[in-house]
């Protein structure tokens, strides 16, 4: 059996154990939503207008060269599944 579970002999016992379980809970879940949000928040906005431009070239960039990756992958799939 498993020797970590501590023993429990009356109701009043397992009331405890559950709100104290419940309270853990809780506890994890504001953690994680907090971490969630973090990580999803948008970033701070730059402040002068060459780093936004800078920013959204290098976005621009970043989309057609995965754009030009999933074309080129989709051909030799293609070009495997024909052979």
């Amino acid at each position: 059996m498993n020797n970590n579970k501590p023993q429990v002999s009356t109701l009043d016992d397992i009331r405890a154990l559950r709100r104290q379980a419940l309270l853990d809970v809780r506890q994890q879940k504001e953690v994680l939503t907090a971490t969630t949000r973090k990580l999803v928040a948008p970033f701070t906005s730059t402040v002068n207008k060459g780093n936004s431009i800078k920013k959204a070239f290098n976005a621009g960039v970043a989309i057609f060269d995965g754009f030009i990756l999933g074309i080129r992958l989709i051909r030799k799939i293609q070009k495997i599944v024909r052979r």
